[in-house]
């Protein structure tokens, strides 16, 4: 029955191919589903576009069996230029690293027209801290994320909340932020899209989603 199958999917992939990669569901081995259209296939990762223009990687291993067969079958497929090339302006080697400063990260973002992570957090006296750092930003799939999906901003503050400098004062302020860790998701020009902070049973897959639904459609 399997080879029936992948040689519908290849069919399919060769007639759509040299027009555009369709959007469909893409399911993980743990369940969660996601839109996205094939980019591309390399080594044991791929590599989908959002519906909101994102890149995602997804190691090959965690995808669902029926959408291997369907990467199988359509991975040595013709591409058009249109598939291609992903219609983002980020660099598919850029590695995203935490910057400390605010303006660093709003060049960055203008650069790259990615949104900004803005992470208010204490990690050397604050528990659920620590655990977000673990649970999520330690994590290579949020790394991997972030490298082409975010701007990093890292303000970390001293017991209690105290900062370190004037220029972090300002933003804990500004920000109105009362407890920790607290992050926002920012444009370049610094409006505020959404806000989060640690909650049980976070993970990368879930960071990624927030950030998918908070981030400006493209």
């Amino acid at each position: 029955m399997k080879k029936p199958i992948c040689a519908f999917l290849a069919l399919t992939a060769a007639l759509l191919a040299p027009l555009h990669a369709e959007f469909r569901t893409w399911t993980n081995s743990a369940g969660v589903a996601v839109e996205a259209e094939f980019v591309k296939a390399e080594g044991d990762d791929i590599t989908l576009r959002l519906r909101n223009g994102t890149l995602a990687i997804y190691p090959k291993a965690k995808l669902s069996f029926p959408d291997r067969d369907f990467v199988d079958a359509i991975k040595d497929a013709p591409q058009s230029e249109a598939t291609e090339k992903p219609s983002t302006a980020v660099d598919p080697k850029r590695k995203a690293k935490w910057l400390n400063r605010m303006e660093k990260a709003e060049e960055q973002a203008k650069e790259t027209g990615l949104p900004i992570l803005v992470l208010f957090t204490g990690t050397s006296w604050c528990p659920y801290c620590v655990k977000l750092e673990k649970e999520v930003f330690s994590e290579s799939a949020f790394k991997t994320f972030a490298d082409q999906n975010l701007v990093l901003l890292k303000l970390d503050y001293g017991p209690g909340g105290s900062p370190s400098n004037k220029r972090d004062e300002k933003l804990k302020t500004e920000y109105a932020v009362t407890g920790f860790p607290t992050y926002f998701l920012i444009d370049a020009e610094g409006k505020r899209l959404s806000r989060g902070g640690y909650n049980n049973g976070i993970d990368p897959a879930k960071f990624a989603e927030w950030v998918n639904r908070s981030a400006p459609k493209k």
